[in-house]
């Protein structure tokens, strides 16, 4: 049942739609707030309690209902004091993480610096100035945190390059003198691809030009001459900078990049251009590294502890962790291994199920799945409902068809389905393409025809006096997610899947997932196929 929440951030006030009610523990509201609005501080959650009309902390999901007011609290930041000791405490903190900052260590080596300081005070009195460092609460991850920025940000460069860079940009400034590039190009480039990896091991040329825009923006001294663009040639650099910056992290044990080494092929694909295994659907996390301190069998026990898990009851959290422990082992498997669902199945069980996979999709996307999809999908709705309505000719007769098999007063998951249904049929594909309807079939019948299925969203119906009916997802002959409840939810799911297991749309139905991922999920939408820009160009126009 749809629920929604008044949610206050700061000076916003923001409407939060939960498509599938209020979620069980705060910790998934937050994740849901988090990826919604797109908080990146940790904050916790506070509700307006209707007896005090005052704000209280939120423990507990069912403190709070339909329409209720919540506000986002950030944490207090971590204050470190370091003091100056004497020459013979060597400590060092090291270079900042570039990726997602461990707070482990520094806070660690805080603690050592302060009690170090503590001793050498009582003893010689050595302590002088002061200094504050403030640190954000970050969590210790191997995994990328943040897909492809709308603006790339350009990072700051060696001293002596900053240097030379701000003396051309007042030379440019006065006269217009473009840098010759030789002397700090080798320091940019290794820096900019550094940046690059932080969100992608392999840019796209979309990508690459933006990066390239970005640094002749910041620093027009650093523009072509003669170039239609101006940075056409950084374009050319970068990208060969970047396939070196792969062999060099392949030396180095890379799993993202080791995959895709000679060696790792088989003899049939021993080319440097064919069956590359990389990000195709605007995945952040396609192959992480294992965790520090993990490796493939301490990740495989973890596996098998986790069957047991499963067996259990009113074991969700547990699970949960468990699954996220385990991502980078599973997504290893998956990737380079390419199992049989029904393998990939048995191993994983606990994947397939619906808040799993929802989890799963996040950790590769860093997106939440249902909420955006539904979220984005009843944006468009109106606009969508009103360019089926004034179609004409033989599709506008199809699409009528459709249309008026909705009630008087549809709920949400009716105008949901309708929509799609449209949207399917206004792309050039058919539904009957993606769902399968079981009315009166027997079990037999049934089970016979999902085998042969590559990939389908089904309905059977389970008692058909009470008119109830089992709507879920049947892969490669194989069930994986049941009791989804609409088929505008199964849609949700069957996307979360396809990324889940690593598998290709279908060519048959590649416009519509292309605007369930694209236009209802937002990623990767810089680059749209001619029918669905052009179907996107009319919903904001």
């Amino acid at each position: 049942m749809e629920e929604k929440l008044r949610v206050i951030i700061d000076d916003r006030i923001e409407k939060l739609v939960l498509p599938s009610g209020i979620p069980p523990t705060v910790e998934e509201l937050q994740t849901i707030v988090k990826g919604n609005f797109g908080i990146s501080e940790e904050f916790s959650l506070q509700y307006l309690d209707s007896e005090f009309e005052d704000y209280f902390t939120l423990h507990k999901t069912d403190q709070i209902k339909h329409k209720d007011t919540v506000k986002v609290v950030y944490a207090a930041p971590i204050i470190l004091q370091l003091q100056q000791v004497d020459g013979s405490l060597d400590i060092s903190f090291g270079q900042q993480s570039t990726d997602c900052d461990s707070v482990s260590y520094a806070e660690s080596s805080a603690s050592n610096t302060e009690s170090s300081a503590s001793n050498t005070e009582s003893s010689a009195g050595t302590s002088s100035s002061t200094d504050t460092i403030i640190l954000p609460r970050r969590r210790s991850t191997t995994e990328r945190c943040q897909p492809w920025p709308k603006q790339f940000p350009i990072p700051q460069f060696a001293y002596e390059t900053e240097m030379c860079l701000e003396r051309a940009e007042e030379d440019h400034r006065k006269n217009g003198t473009l840098l010759t590039t030789s002397k700090v190009k080798a320091d940019i480039l290794e820096k900019l691809a550094e940046t690059i990896y932080m969100y992608t091991a392999y840019p796209s040329s979309a990508q690459i030009c933006d990066v390239a825009e970005a640094l002749v923006k910041k620093y027009p001294c650093l523009k072509e001459p003669g170039s239609f663009s101006g940075y056409y040639g950084w374009q050319q650099s970068l990208k060969y900078k970047m396939a070196n910056y792969r062999t060099k992290l392949r030396g180095y044990g890379v799993p993202e990049v080791m995959c895709n080494a000679f060696k790792r092929k088989s003899p049939g694909d021993q080319k440097s251009a064919k069956n590359v295994k990389k990000p195709r659907k605007a995945e952040v996390n396609y192959l992480p590294p294992y965790p520090a301190g993990e490796d493939e069998e301490s990740q495989e026990q973890e596996r098998i502890q986790l069957l047991t898990e499963v067996r259990k009851r009113d074991n969700n959290k547990l699970i949960k962790e468990k699954m996220a422990k385990t991502f980078a082992h599973r997504r290893n498997e998956i990737v380079n291994q390419s199992p049989a669902i029904e393998d990939i199945k048995a191993r994983w069980p606990a994947l397939f199920e619906a808040s799993n996979i929802q989890d799963e999709f996040h950790r590769i996307t860093t997106v939440h799945l249902e909420s955006k999809f539904m979220s984005k999908l009843d944006e468009y709705s109106p606009r969508l409902l009103n360019l089926f309505h004034s179609k004409g000719g033989t599709m506008g007769l199809r699409l009528q068809t459709i249309l008026l098999k909705a009630p008087s007063n549809p709920n949400i998951n009716i105008t949901r389905d309708i929509v799609i249904r449209c949207l399917m049929l206004y792309l050039g594909e058919s539904a009957d393409q993606l769902f399968k309807e079981y009315d009166d079939a027997d079990e037999d019948s049934v089970a016979q025809d999902l085998a042969v299925q590559r990939m389908k969203i089904y309905s059977i119906q389970t008692n058909l006096s009470e008119g109830t009916e089992d709507i879920g997802i049947v892969i490669d002959g194989t069930k994986v997610l049941t009791a989804l409840g609409n088929f505008p939810r199964a849609c949700a799911m069957l996307v979360g899947v396809t990324y889940a297991v690593n598998l290709s749309y279908p060519k048959e139905l590649r416009y519509t997932f292309e605007a369930f991922q694209k236009l209802f999920l937002e990623l990767d939408c810089s680059k749209l196929s001619p029918k669905v820009n052009s179907l996107k160009s009319k919903l904001l126009a």
